[in-house]
């Protein structure tokens, strides 16, 4: 996925609601894995994906919901 694509993908994530994003950002991982082309690390350092959810209060400990998110996509991704 081109880098351009995925900075509109987050601007318009931003204005979703917190489970719309975690639907999103689950979706985005599993097309990812499918298509076998993850991210670089010199490509995650240039996206806006890093520091995502830094100044987001309703999703509390954000640990716990990035493994949240992990889970379900996996759950998923086995239910296929």
């Amino acid at each position: 996925m081109a880098l351009d694509i995925l900075e509109k993908l987050l601007e318009q994530a931003e204005r979703l609601t917190p489970n719309d994003q975690l639907l999103l950002a689950s979706r985005l991982i599993e097309r990812v894995r499918h298509n076998n082309k993850p991210l670089s690390g010199k490509d995650l350092l240039k996206s806006r994906l890093l520091g995502i959810w830094a100044k987001r209060k309703d999703i509390g400990d954000r640990v716990v919901f990035a493994r949240k998110l992990r889970a379900e996509a996996q759950a998923r991704g086995h239910a296929q």
